[in-house]
């Protein structure tokens, strides 16, 4: 997609604030849009069709940083080695929770929990807590990761452009 240019973004003649202001949040809204169907079919490709995996991954891993904070100090503990990264004191959660916050009925969530430990993604302590791994962490901050931050920032600076567009 071609980035907007300042004049493309100008006030047309005569036209009103509000409706320049109304074309600019549209044009802001089918960028996001279109990050996120991008976003969604590397999701697609990465968890071989079964969007659930990485929602429920995600909220896992998301619940048990919380606890970390996201300061400089916790996100490089995060990018720790494989071997410390069971030291961080993960907060556990479960599948009622995951159900909770994302709206998955409970039984769905516990097949994917199930199936994300097959793969190693997410661990089970012995109360039944749910952490994710050293391996999940490592596939969540690498790779993909990278191709995705650039579509990100790519997307981020287009917004950036139209919402610094002079209005009327």
């Amino acid at each position: 997609m071609n980035t907007p240019q300042p004049h493309d973004l100008a006030p047309m003649a005569d036209e009103d604030p509000g409706v320049q202001a109304r074309r600019q949040q549209r044009i802001a809204a089918l960028l996001l849009s279109r990050y996120n169907l991008r976003y969604m079919v590397r999701l697609y490709a990465a968890f071989e069709g079964d969007l659930l995996l990485p929602i429920v991954l995600g909220e896992v891993g998301l619940y048990n940083v919380g606890g970390l904070g996201l300061d400089d100090q916790a996100l490089a503990a995060i990018r720790c080695s494989d071997d410390d990264f069971g030291k961080l004191p993960l907060r556990p959660c479960n599948a009622f929770s995951i159900s909770s916050s994302t709206g998955i009925p409970r039984e769905t969530v516990r097949r994917k929990v199930s199936h994300l430990i097959q793969l190693g993604w997410i661990a089970r302590d012995q109360k039944g807590g749910l952490t994710i791994t050293a391996k999940a962490a490592n596939l969540c901050l690498e790779p993909f990761d990278q191709d995705n931050l650039a579509d990100f920032l790519g997307t981020a600076d287009r917004v950036r452009l139209i919402a610094s567009a002079p209005q009327g």
